[in-house]
């Protein structure tokens, strides 16, 4: 059984080469790797030439065009029977590929989405996990609904190569595009979660894509209005659950239009969050009408 690793990264010279070196130390040694280094402009690419004598690592560049079509293009040059989606920002466990091997060797190698924890450490010191992300196996007879109250991100997979070469990522999502992605698997093969302590860990550092005021938080509303339109099978969702997502999804936009001094757009995405979802988190729903109203420059404090 091979393995194809794909990664995906855009000015990651500062930690590439980590994860690298953790891929070489697996302890499962049929694997190749394959990064795609989406039009990087630091010292990315001067970096992986130092491990690309080795035959089993594959360096590609593109002109930027995101990280969908980053992955699709390691999925369209892999050669392994499974594809494991890792980022440059990550670190591994010597013993990642060998847990996943004999996992999928359990379930008797069948094809089909492979999924487990992940852990997030601090960036100043790599032994100390902060959480752990956890997952649980989906009883995919129960409806869709089961996938979308759980959160699998795109490092915590690790897919058939049939199945990706007939389902890539959707290039024009890059905020959701795991979910996305997982939807449209979810009624064509099946989903096995792999227990156990977290093998891949993601570091927490100031350069990722998740602060409040990032754009992120408007095109995850905008990806998921996507999966739930038809013909999308995600438009399968419950009525409940999809109010419960856009609720959330509105809720981030707030942050977003609140922390860069735009408060009337910030309370309506604020109003149709509480109307989606009057119950969850209503009591800070309120004081934040509140601060946009009144106290609009000491909103950050919330």
């Amino acid at each position: 059984m091979k393995f194809s690793i794909v990664i995906p990264t855009f000015n990651r010279a500062k930690f590439i080469s980590q994860i690298i070196i953790d891929i070489i130390n697996q302890t499962y040694t049929n694997w190749e790797l394959i990064i795609i280094d989406d039009g990087s402009t630091d010292d990315t690419k001067e970096v992986v030439a130092q491990f690309i004598n080795n035959p089993k690592i594959i360096y590609l560049y593109q002109e930027n065009a995101e990280r969908s079509e980053a992955r699709n293009n390691g999925i369209n040059n892999a050669t392994g029977d499974f594809i494991c989606f890792v980022d440059s920002d990550e670190r591994l466990n010597p013993s990642f590929l060998k847990l996943i091997s004999q996992s999928i060797k359990r379930n008797m190698g069948k094809k089909g989405v492979y999924y487990y924890d992940i852990g997030f450490i601090s960036e100043k010191n790599h032994s100390n996990i902060i959480y752990t992300r956890k997952g649980k196996q989906i009883v995919q007879e129960e409806g869709i609904d089961q996938l979308m109250k759980i959160v699998i991100g795109v490092p915590q997979l690790c897919i058939s190569r049939s199945i990706l070469k007939l389902y890539n990522f959707n290039p024009t999502i890059n905020v959701g595009e795991d979910l996305e992605l997982l939807v449209r698997l979810y009624n064509h093969c099946i989903f096995y979660y792999l227990p156990g302590e977290p093998q891949i860990f993601e570091i927490e550092h100031s350069n990722r894509s998740v602060e409040f005021n990032d754009i992120s938080n408007l095109r995850i509303l905008k990806t998921l209005k996507y999966i739930f339109r038809k013909p999308h099978p995600g438009n399968g969702v419950s009525r409940k659950i999809k109010n419960m997502k856009l609720s959330d999804a509105y809720l981030r936009g707030v942050y977003f239009y609140s922390l860069n001094q735009e408060r009337f757009r910030a309370i309506a995405l604020l109003l149709k969050s509480i109307y989606l979802n009057p119950r969850k988190q209503l009591k800070h729903k309120l004081n934040l009408i509140f601060y946009l109203c009144f106290k609009p420059k000491k909103i950050e404090r919330l």
